[in-house]
């Protein structure tokens, strides 16, 4: 069945072993997004600076500008069943040791940028190694299936972590989110082993011999440089991160000008992800030809809500232009992944999937940028300002390279 016919949203579930590597990815989005929400909501709970509450975010998506491409060619050359593994195992003690420093009240606001960091580190491997391992797995025919439903599964993560987390910060305090996220990075593991164990030699992940690391990453840049096509796709994704998933960190702070508590803030910036999980699958059912044209549509209409988002002064209508965004946003997001692999050979996906992280790396310099605006001006027109000049760059760039619609 080809691009463009319909077939059920969950058909790469059929493939044995993907519906429990998924289900990892899902718990793992869960307990990424219940950090980044508890760790801003605590920093603008401590210093109300929109510019150390955006570091929050800079610190989370810094390992992907950082480590993008670097982690992308180990998944193709190591194990990556084992670098995947070796980080759950080491990222549910940190959360551990974050609970006790914030109920002993020891925690300062470094600590907390030091401890998304690490969380980071653990969403370049997720992003780069175990999507590698997915695709490998459902094959060429259920790549775009598969990659629409690791949107499915990016987004209801932060729905239901964003939820869960300003639930749990009512309920049981700041600390008690970080217990939380620790459990749940339990659960992400067994998965992950369950995976492993249906699979077996259908997911290979291990590389065997490879040449010098330093040769393999000059071979990636040279991928690059041998993709002009691929590196103008990219753009997108850059100009995406930079100007609109910016915001994400300044959700409590919008929150707390619309007068709302940690649940509803957790609802709020939950609202985002539960659009986008809703497009994911009617992308996933759909199976669009077209997906270029549905990237750059994606990214425009994303853009658009969210500058109406940040006028409201009513929570419910904020609440809305949030999921609408989301929605629109999906057609961004189910498609990039699926065309960046679709563009080079099998063999250096984890590569190709290494350079999507480094241009979603773009995240932190965004972060930081908006930060300094909204300090020095107001939340709001901070938003509106920078997404409107990303909408004026992102049109200029589609008319400059009308292929990249045709994709």
């Amino acid at each position: 069945m080809s691009a463009g016919e319909p077939r059920a949203p969950t058909s790469a579930f059929v493939v044995r072993g993907y519906r429990a590597l998924w289900f990892t990815g899902w718990v793992w989005h869960v307990a990424r997004w219940m950090a980044v929400f508890a760790s801003s909501y605590h920093v603008n709970e401590l210093t109300g600076d929109p510019l150390r509450v955006q570091l929050v975010g800079a610190a989370f998506t810094a390992p992907m500008f950082l480590g993008g491409l670097t982690v992308g060619t180990l998944a193709d050359r190591l194990d990556g069943r084992r670098l995947v593994a070796v980080a759950l195992v080491a990222l549910a003690p940190l959360s551990l040791v974050m609970s006790l420093m914030v109920s002993g009240d020891i925690i300062p606001v470094a600590a907390t940028y030091v401890f998304v960091f690490l969380i980071g580190i653990g969403n370049v491997l997720d992003m780069t190694t175990r999507r590698s391992l997915a695709f490998e797995l459902v094959g060429a025919s259920l790549v775009t299936n598969a990659a629409a439903m690791e949107t499915f599964a990016l987004h209801a993560g932060s729905m239901v972590g964003s939820a869960s987390g300003g639930a749990l910060i009512e309920l049981l305090g700041v600390e008690g989110v970080y217990v939380g996220i620790s459990a749940t990075y339990l659960v992400a593991l067994m998965s992950l082993a369950r995976s492993f164990q249906l699979a077996g030699g259908q997911m290979l992940g291990e590389r065997g011999q490879a040449p010098a690391m330093r040769e393999d990453l000059r071979a990636s840049v040279a991928m690059l440089r041998g993709h002009p096509t691929l590196r103008r796709f990219l753009v997108f994704t850059v100009l995406m991160n930079f100007f609109y998933y910016a915001f994400v960190p300044l959700v409590p702070v919008f929150a707390e000008r619309l007068d709302v508590g940690p649940f509803l803030t957790g609802l709020l910036a939950a609202a985002i992800g539960a659009g986008t999980m809703c497009g994911a699958l009617l992308v996933a059912r759909v199976q669009p030809a077209r997906r270029g044209a549905l990237h750059i549509a994606g990214v425009l209409g994303a853009m658009g809500f969210l500058i109406l988002f940040s006028q409201m002064r009513w929570y419910p209508a904020a609440l809305a232009a949030l999921f609408v965004a989301g929605f629109c946003g999906s057609g961004f997001g189910t498609t990039q992944s699926a065309l960046v692999v679709s563009m080079v050979p099998s063999e250096v996906r984890g590569r190709a999937l290494g350079a999507l992280s480094m241009a979603i790396g773009a995240l932190p310099f965004g972060n930081f940028t908006l930060g300094v605006i909204a300090r020095q001006t107001d939340p709001r027109w901070a938003v509106t300002a920078c997404v409107g000049v990303g909408i004026c760059i992102v049109l200029a760039w589609q008319w400059r390279h009308p292929e990249l619609r045709r994709l």
